[in-house]
């Protein structure tokens, strides 16, 4: 799922595309490869924007662990 299909601020969604995320799936990616980068730039998004991007992960951990 893109970014800008969640509802995120524009500060958001520049912040994380700064370091290479475009899609949900990309910020697991960045935690495996680079969790540095990936932690630092999730520490400068608002809190709101960070429940909504935890929430849809966990909607897609479910979704994947349910359907192997």
């Amino acid at each position: 799922m893109d970014l800008i299909e969640l509802q995120l601020s524009v500060r958001t969604i520049d912040i994380l595309q700064k370091v290479g995320v475009w899609h949900v799936e990309d910020i697991l990616e960045k935690m495996k490869t680079d969790p540095t980068s990936m932690t630092l730039a999730l520490a400068k998004i608002n809190a709101k924007d960070f429940a909504e991007i935890t929430g849809e992960i966990g909607k897609r951990t479910k979704t994947v662990l349910d359907n192997p």
